[in-house]
């Protein structure tokens, strides 16, 4: 353990601890697994209930609006008489100077009292702490509601990904079967003599290309899955199933305007709105500081009963006992503290002019992301309306490509580049799907909407 105490013995080599220091036992680790099961299909909903009930950055959030709500107890406190019931034992034997001799003398003594300290009047301090720590709770419980609106954002867009990478490995299977089929087709047309070799090696390309591109999607498959069951704080190598994009409906269209979106996410973004309370903290924080220029009325009293027995050199015991009270009235007020109310009473403007621009810059930045989003769903639902129609021409161009070329109209070449654009065409309209998808979950998340619009699975 004298090791852990100093720093590293040069900045050019790693501290190497004893082997001692972290004891025989392996290093503790805080971990905690959600559990899924692979025999049911989880909806998005349900996705976002288990990363809600299992996510550590939301607990510790709450933890966080707890730790105010509990400062926000501590100063509505002062409010409130202190009394304090005290109880005191207390023997002795000294001898006192008696003229020009000592007199050794015994006491003990017993006092019981209640005492009682209260502030009369303090100007405005303790309402103007109460004030701050109001705001200070409002804050952290906007803040631990913003953290369950970026985790509902997290859950959705790696849920959105997994699907894409789902639908891209299930095109990319009906490509490789395409290839194959056209490959047979080449063999069993050299085979009679109707195609050349060039023929056959061209669909042989075609098929391992179709067979890579397969392989490819599922590994952007496995790592879109590792992605999400990363989110849901899940292990990757423990399966579980969700609900499939064909299930899905996707929307066709937007509900409001871009401007009706701007100003929906003015009053209801979380971590916005949190901002605010944060400058009313600090309104009430420059006030409070304020408030140490003032003078403070205080009352202390106090009321007991007070019993003891003593003796004194060469003289009988005693025994006494009596009523006690004590009442004060305090009237302080600081006149020169070394500035430092001044400087206090600095730093609480500049914290709140600090949280003031902080606000600024936040509506400015909100303001651009709705809009861009807001954007992207526009792109998005066109690009959907036009990737089902390059799908649907790419399929009757390759089905019209495979026939001409049975029939002997088309060459090989013609049938290998409409089945080309047929696999593209397939993973467009797949992304585009999810796009749709994705870009309105990120306006909803960009608007604040997305807290209590999502899909809902157990919870309400």
């Amino acid at each position: 353990m004298a090791q852990a105490q100093r720093a590293p013995a040069s900045s050019s080599t790693p501290w190497q601890p004893e082997h001692s220091l972290f004891g025989k036992q392996p290093t503790p680790l805080y971990r905690h697994e959600a559990t899924l099961t692979d025999n049911q299909a989880y909806t998005l909903g349900e996705l976002i209930d288990i990363a809600e009930e299992n996510n550590p950055a939301t607990q510790a959030a709450w933890d966080r609006a707890r730790i105010a709500a509990a400062n926000l107890g501590i100063a509505r406190s002062e409010l409130y008489p202190t009394i304090i019931a005290a109880a005191a034992g207390r023997a002795f034997l000294n001898p006192p100077l008696l003229y020009s001799s000592f007199a050794l003398q015994d006491i003990g003594a017993f006092e019981t009292a209640l005492k009682l300290d209260y502030t009369l009047v303090d100007f405005g301090a303790r309402r103007d702490e109460i004030n701050a720590a109001k705001a200070k709770l409002l804050a952290s419980n906007l803040t631990f509601n913003n953290q369950h609106l970026i985790l509902i954002q997290q859950v959705s867009s790696a849920y959105y990904n997994l699907l894409n990478a789902i639908g891209l490995r299930e095109a990319a299977e009906v490509n490789l079967h395409d290839a194959r089929v056209v490959e047979e087709a080449v063999r069993d047309r050299k085979a009679n003599g109707l195609a050349t070799l060039p023929d056959l090696l061209e669909a042989r390309a075609a098929t391992a290309k179709a067979d890579y591109e397969l392989q490819s999607s599922l590994g952007a498959e496995q790592t879109a899955f590792g992605d999400l069951a990363t989110v849901m704080t899940a292990s990757p190598t423990k399966p579980f199933k969700v609900q499939e994009l064909r299930d899905l409906l996707i929307p066709d269209t937007l509900d409001q305007t871009v401007e009706d979106a701007i100003e929906n996410a003015y009053q209801t973004r979380p971590d916005l709105l949190a901002d605010i309370a944060r400058v009313k903290a600090a309104d009430a924080e420059v006030k409070y500081a304020r408030s140490a220029y003032y003078p403070k009325l205080d009352f202390e009293g106090s009321k007991g009963w007070l019993r003891a027995w003593g003796q004194q050199e060469k003289f009988g015991g005693t025994y006494g006992k009596t009523y006690t009270y004590d009442a004060k009235l305090s009237l302080t007020w600081t006149v020169f503290d070394g500035f430092r109310r001044e400087s206090r009473l600095a730093r609480a403007k500049a914290e709140r002019d600090a949280a003031e621009h902080e606000v600024r810059e936040r509506e400015d930045l909100i303001a651009d992301h709705v809009w861009g989003d807001y954007a992207n769903a526009i792109t998005a639902l066109h690009e959907r309306k036009a990737a089902t129609s390059l799908l649907s021409a790419s399929d009757e161009s390759y089905s019209a490509a495979v026939e001409s070329y049975k029939d002997g109209v088309r060459n090989i070449l013609d049938v290998l580049s409409a089945e080309r654009d047929l696999a593209h065409a397939r993973a467009v309209d797949v992304t585009a799907r999810t796009q749709v998808l994705q870009s309105f979950m990120n306006l909803a998340f960009r608007t604040g909407d997305l807290l209590t619009q999502h899909p809902k699975g157990n919870h309400p």
